[in-house]
């Protein structure tokens, strides 16, 4: 089964690194694609079809994924009987990740009002570990891709949650509007004289990249023409079936797997043992 050391391996195997395909078939420079075409990169690393044809990839996608998301809702894609990922595109490693009106996520539930009802029924399943995939796109050439789970990035949902609970309520207190009810924080109907406009009053997430933040743990390597960096709880490392390929992979084409520890978003006075997992390009 495909997972995050599959997509992983892609990238480091194949052309992606200096070629993303068209969808006429033709290879492209990266440099010309790679801007437009992230996430369709970052899913076929998954799939583990980076380069291949048309046909090829449509067949190892439906294989892989059992959901490709669409830009409205979250996530991106699922995993088959595996992770939720959501991929992000930067321009640098000190922007902040715009998460728009969905707010950070360690894990991804069925019941979460803000996912599609297709993502929701595409398998039997309740609680998803959730990835991020961040790539850095410089003048579209990729410079840089992040994975990390949930877990070691984000804290829990109710956090969150409790903070929208918070301000809606205060909205719904205010005297003299029409409200009307709303995924978002508010609607506000019926604004003016004529009662044509009405507002939409919706979040915007923002969180900070985890190049910056988890530089501690992954060093700076700012002279190295491409990084690829992926923080994963031990334990999940552990869980992957394909842990023993990986490694004799990682061996023979300079991967760096260590042990280390990451504070736990929940209560940074623990840790959790993390595998970081580097490759850099000089």
């Amino acid at each position: 089964m495909n997972n995050i050391l599959t997509a992983i391996k892609a990238i480091v195997e194949s052309p992606g690194l200096k070629y993303v395909r068209e969808s006429n078939n033709v290879i492209q420079n990266r440099a010309n694609q790679m801007g437009a075409s992230f996430e369709e990169y970052v899913k076929d690393a998954f799939a583990n079809c980076i380069g291949k044809d048309q046909i090829t990839i449509k067949k190892e996608r439906s294989e892989t994924f059992s959901y490709l998301g669409r830009s409205t809702t979250p996530p991106d894609a699922i995993l088959m009987s595996s992770d939720a990922i959501e991929i992000k595109k930067l321009e640098s490693s000190t922007s902040s990740i715009q998460l728009n009106s969905s707010y950070p996520k360690n894990k991804l539930h069925s019941t979460n009002p803000k996912i599609c009802t297709a993502c929701r029924e595409c398998e039997e399943w309740d609680v998803k570990d959730m990835l991020y995939v961040i790539g850095i796109v410089n003048k579209q050439i990729l410079k840089s891709i992040f994975f990390i789970y949930g877990d070691l990035y984000c804290d829990a949902n109710e956090i969150y949650d409790n903070v929208e609970k918070v301000i809606k309520n205060r909205i719904q207190t205010i005297d003299g509007f029409e409200l009307a009810d709303t995924n978002e924080l508010a609607r506000i109907n019926n604004i003016d004289h004529l009662g044509i406009t009405d507002l939409r009053v919706r979040g915007m997430w923002i969180i900070k990249s985890p190049f910056n933040y988890f530089e501690y743990l992954i060093g700076d390597q700012r002279d190295s023409s491409f990084k690829l960096v992926a923080l994963i709880p031990e334990e999940k490392y552990k869980s992957f079936d394909n842990v023993e390929e990986f490694e004799n992979f990682s061996e023979e084409y300079g991967i760096d797997i260590v042990d280390d520890e990451s504070e736990d978003p929940q209560n940074p006075a623990k840790l959790i043992n993390v595998k970081p997992t580097k490759y850099y390009i000089y």
